[in-house]
């Protein structure tokens, strides 16, 4: 059947609107959220936490409606861990947002430092926003607990985060040393900020969340301290997203808990907004 002449233009109208609701995930099929005694084992240690694409359509929904960003105007900075399991199953914030500009390092510290936030501002749009996900890592097996995952193709869960799990191991055993070398500068680091924090993590529930809390808390500040030293001229907008991922094992859907929210409006040199979580609402 033909549609009249004069209808078509509404009709494209009308459709782009629908689908501008909603952002799926590219990469391919959509996982499912892991099952409720699992999930609710993940939100009794982190309540806001919702999966990946829930987040990735909240922040979007979010930042558009509100100050009136279009996806295609976003180039997004992720400071992650380096573990592959991050990208390989489907994450991305949409299809039409660039990057990501890859500022993390093992635990998801921002290791390219000022240097790197400053080549990755470099890139942004004309008017523009800087999208950071600051987000390092912890892993949730359903038969080993926190601090493990199970990945593809293994039969066993392994280690997540890794380099987290490593440092803890020789915290608790008493052999981590603050020393950074050039061959492990990365790893020296991170037994840096361990042995600054030993009593709160070895006197913890569990360890394993305590110093991944830890280790998000650093990655945060040091994006933000970065922020204030970085030119951005051109840039609109500075809309960071500090948080924890939680990997959940491979047929299911990684999880985003949020700890903070922040928009800094770059002419008026000021930060806008600064929230623990505005995307409740959205879930």
């Amino acid at each position: 059947m033909r549609l009249p002449a004069k209808l078509l233009p509404l009709l494209t109208i009308s459709c782009f609107l629908a689908c501008d609701q909603h952002y799926p995930v590219a990469g391919g099929t959509e996982l499912p959220g892991a099952p409720k005694q699992t999930e609710d084992i993940l939100k009794q240690t982190f309540p806001d936490a919702m999966t990946g694409p829930a987040f990735a359509d909240s922040a979007i929904n979010y930042v558009q409606r509100k100050y009136h960003i279009p996806p295609g105007k976003i180039l997004m900075g992720a400071s992650l861990c380096v573990d592959d399991i991050i990208y390989t199953k489907n994450f991305r914030l949409n299809p039409k947002v660039k990057g990501p500009f890859n500022l993390g390092g093992l635990g998801g510290l921002p290791f390219t430092g000022v240097s790197g936030l400053g080549a990755f501002a470099h890139h942004i749009p004309e008017e523009g926003v800087m999208f950071l996900l600051i987000a390092p890592h912890i892993g949730y097996s359903e038969s080993k607990g926190w601090g493990y995952v199970l990945r593809h193709e293994q039969h066993e869960a392994s280690t997540c985060c890794g380099a987290l799990m490593g440092t803890l191991d020789k915290l608790k055993k008493g052999t981590l040393r603050p020393e950074i070398k050039e061959e492990d500068y990365q790893g020296g680091k991170i037994a840096q900020l361990a042995l600054a924090h030993q009593q709160e993590i070895l006197s913890a529930k569990d360890q394993i969340i305590a110093l991944t809390k830890i280790t998000a808390k650093q990655a945060e500040q040091e994006i933000r301290s970065h922020i204030v030293d970085t030119h951005m001229g051109h840039i609109k907008y500075v809309v960071l997203v500090a948080g924890i991922m939680i990997n959940t094992d491979y047929s299911y859907s990684d999880y985003l808990s949020v700890n903070h929210f922040m928009v800094y409006d770059v002419a008026k040199k000021a930060i806008v907004e600064d929230v623990a979580n505005p995307f409740r609402a959205d879930r």
